[in-house]
């Protein structure tokens, strides 16, 4: 389970992004037909602009897009996209984008790569606010990115739908990608003990809402850290193998 030290550490990130951050997902005025983190089709083109380069990646060793100017933490990046495309079996695009108006991230049907299944985009000022975390700044930009991994995993799974259907806004599909997050986180830590996981769990923890009656609603920051844990118990406790932890999640977040 978590350690002391991944406690503070999750802590202090959280102090980090403070209380009431414009985060991942939130509502952005240039997608008017999107919400959650989910990024409608017709949205597509004004988020992300013709001319922005998307890669996939499968080994790791792929070249990172050069936005973040430091090549150790690219080169980080690039395998922890590749090791969230073997954990969720999916294989999106991923690509950045400028996020002027609001720290931001989407996952997307579409894609401008072939044989992919969609793509992830990362917000560059949402990738340079996770970058000054106090410690493992590098964990909280993997949680962003396995969230939104998430969300292809739900897409290809036909999930969303599923665990939306009745509700006013988008809380249970969003809880079901902070589950896949703490699935990923789950994984990492049984393959390297040192793995800070809480700073996923503090990461969407700090990302958290109280706004129930807005269609964008992601869950409170009790509810979204509680959803990282129980994904993380999933793959770290139970060594549930993905097709378990869909079935898992999905039953969880529709008892909520």
């Amino acid at each position: 389970m978590w350690t002391r030290r991944e406690t503070v550490a999750g802590g202090a990130l959280t102090l980090l992004l403070g209380g009431t951050p414009r985060c991942a997902c939130a509502a952005d005025p240039r997608a008017p037909r999107s919400f959650g983190c989910f990024l409608a089709d017709t949205d597509f083109d004004a988020i992300y602009p013709a001319g922005t380069d998307t890669r996939a990646f499968i080994s790791g060793d792929e070249p990172m897009i050069p936005k973040s100017g430091d090549v150790d933490f690219d080169l980080a990046l690039a395998q922890t996209l590749a090791k969230l495309s073997d954990a969720l079996n999916v294989l999106p695009g991923f690509a950045y984008y400028d996020d002027y108006d609001g720290l931001n991230a989407y996952a997307t049907r579409r894609s401008r790569l072939e044989r992919v299944d969609g793509t992830v985009l990362m917000g560059i000022k949402l990738l340079q606010r996770l970058r000054k975390g106090l410690e493992s700044p590098e964990v909280a930009v993997a949680a962003v990115t396995a969230h939104e991994f998430g969300h292809i995993l739900q897409f290809r799974h036909s999930l969303i739908d599923t665990v939306n259907a009745g509700q006013a806004n988008v809380r249970k599909s969003e809880l079901q990608a902070d589950f896949f997050a703490g699935y990923f986180a789950g994984l990492r830590k049984r393959e390297r003990p040192s793995f800070p996981a809480a700073v996923v769990a503090m990461t969407q923890f700090g990302f958290g809402d109280n706004n129930p009656g807005n269609r964008n609603h992601h869950g409170t920051a009790q509810e979204r850290g509680a959803a990282v844990v129980r994904g993380f118990e999933s793959s770290f406790r139970d060594n549930k193998n993905l097709s378990d932890a869909i079935q898992e999640s999905t039953t969880y977040v529709l008892s909520l």
